[in-house]
């Protein structure tokens, strides 16, 4: 995996597991950070939970419920960071697509 991942918006020192979005950094628990590098690494697929939680996380991975609630905060954060922006899309039966450069649609 490469240290710094640049893509769209977002730029992601890995090693220093720091996030900036638009310019700005975002304050990430380490789950958010998990989550969001696995799907800044797939952008534009189709990503179920199942699959997320089988591969991003290096520990211990969380159950469904919680990776749920990560997810949430996690798109709540972006969502913040960068208002009328929509980065992380449910999409009908599949679950969610990451788009690293957002658009005012959902």
């Amino acid at each position: 995996m490469q240290n710094v991942i640049q893509s769209g918006d977002f730029r992601i020192d890995v090693g220093s597991r720091t996030v900036n979005l638009c310019g700005e950094e975002l304050e990430l628990s380490s789950e958010e950070f998990e989550v969001l590098v696995y799907l800044i690494n797939h952008p534009q697929r189709l990503i179920t939970a199942n699959t997320v939680l089988a591969t991003s996380w290096t520990k211990n991975p969380p159950r469904q419920t919680e990776f749920l609630r990560v997810l949430l905060s996690l798109r709540k954060k972006l969502d913040l960071a960068a208002p009328g922006k929509h980065y992380l899309r449910t999409e009908p039966w599949v679950v969610y697509r990451f788009h690293p450069i957002a658009s005012s649609q959902t």
